[in-house]
């Protein structure tokens, strides 16, 4: 990233926390301008639905001008290929151009263009890679997953885009399910992965955008570990067919399925145990994720009752617990319980304002007419009145 970009980003996130301190009272007014004046943040940041509604314009125009393009060299495949990929390099050089002017790094349009950009240009070398090269099938999808991994890993440190850091983190691991062994890589990778992406997660010398890409590829690398040691996913074989002419099943090594069943019970509470230890939500919430599937796992094998019973169950007993958790919380002193409390953080602020998003779409709507009236008596009033006085009705 630039050294501007990485510098807008803190001073956006400082002046996040600043306004949180500001509006529960923990500064005044004079220190919050105080620190709106030490870290200036130059960028221009509309609302959410703007962001998505700008984006979507930006991309319906593209894309439509492309459409409008590609049916006059309809005709020719070759053509086709080479207008997908300058379009492609035309929206990448378009993101960069954004990207670098406060004014517009922020409302949406550099987003549309860098998705559109790298999609562009994975679909034209898909054609050309299949149409001109001729390459096999199970060798051209080898080609374009290495090609995703590098374009979005590219994109995602260039521009700091969480999206494309968990694109790229799900085509590394769509290709290592192709190769000899996959299910072993998987293992390694996503151990690998998780180890190495959380030290960045409090590293100052990141960006704050490059420190959520390093909870994105955590997250991916536990998924990844935990279905590759699903005793579900073992037995099924569901990595397997990922690999190159899906190969057939051979026995399983002993104690194997054992190993698997144990990894199924325990990983998703070693999430949560992590999760925990570190005081991070993205941890708690993927830990419980991981629960749920095991459970879903277990009832896979254990007719114990109907899917839809075990899964109302699970969600009321988890909504007790968590009714019982914060009864405790408040209940203990200063509200806090070894490091956790039940009041709102500041961190929490975005997460709200990102629910708000859905009743703010949804009054977007046409304004409602005013009831018609059904035809029938209409009066035209009346005069009463004597001795001098009158009214109308």
């Amino acid at each position: 990233m630039r050294r501007e970009a990485i510098a807008w980003e803190r001073a956006a996130e400082v002046d996040a926390a600043a306004r949180g301190w500001r509006r529960v009272g923990a500064i005044e007014e004079a220190t919050y301008r105080r620190i709106r004046e030490t870290f200036p943040d130059p960028c221009v940041t509309p609302g959410a639905v703007w962001r998505v509604l700008t984006g979507g314009v930006v991309a319906a125009i593209v894309l439509c001008t492309l459409a409008a393009m590609a049916l006059s060299v309809w005709g020719s495949s070759t053509e086709i290929q080479v207008l997908l990929l300058l379009w492609g390099a035309a929206c990448l050089v378009a993101t960069e151009v954004l990207e670098a002017s406060p004014r517009s790094a922020r409302r949406g349009a550099a987003g549309a263009t860098s998705v559109l950009g790298v999609g562009l240009f994975l679909v034209g070398l898909g054609l050309v890679l299949v149409e001109t090269v001729r390459l096999r099938d199970d060798d051209a999808i080898d080609v374009l997953l290495v090609a995703a991994v590098l374009t979005c890993g590219l994109a995602a440190w260039r521009w700091g885009s969480p999206l494309f850091t968990g694109l790229a983190g799900g085509a590394l691991f769509c290709s290592l399910a192709r190769l000899p062994h996959g299910r072993l890589l998987w293992l390694l990778a996503g151990t690998a992965l998780a180890g190495a992406a959380a030290w960045g997660l409090d590293d100052g010398r990141l960006a704050p955008s490059h420190r959520v890409g390093a909870a994105v590829l955590t997250v991916i690398g536990i998924g990844a570990v935990y279905a590759a040691a699903n005793v579900y996913s073992l037995d099924e074989g569901v990595l397997e067919h990922l690999a190159r002419l899906a190969p057939g099943r051979e026995d399983l090594p002993r104690g194997a399925r054992l190993a698997a069943a144990a990894a199924t019970a325990l990983l998703p509470l070693a999430v949560l145990a992590w999760g925990l230890g570190s005081r991070r939500t993205f941890l708690l919430d993927t830990g419980i994720v991981l629960l749920a599937l095991s459970l879903v796992t277990l009832r896979h094998y254990v007719q114990v009752a109907p899917l839809w019973v075990v899964l109302t169950l699970s969600g009321a007993l988890l909504v007790i617990l968590a009714l019982v958790v914060e009864r405790a919380l408040r209940r203990a002193r200063d509200g806090e319980l070894a490091g956790f409390t039940a009041e709102p953080l500041f961190s929490d602020e975005r997460r709200q304002r990102a629910l708000q998003i859905v009743p703010v779409v949804a009054a977007f709507t046409p304004e409602a007419h005013a009831p018609s009236h059904e035809p029938g008596f209409a009066g035209e009033g009346g005069r009463f009145g004597g001795g001098g006085a009158q009214e109308k009705f």
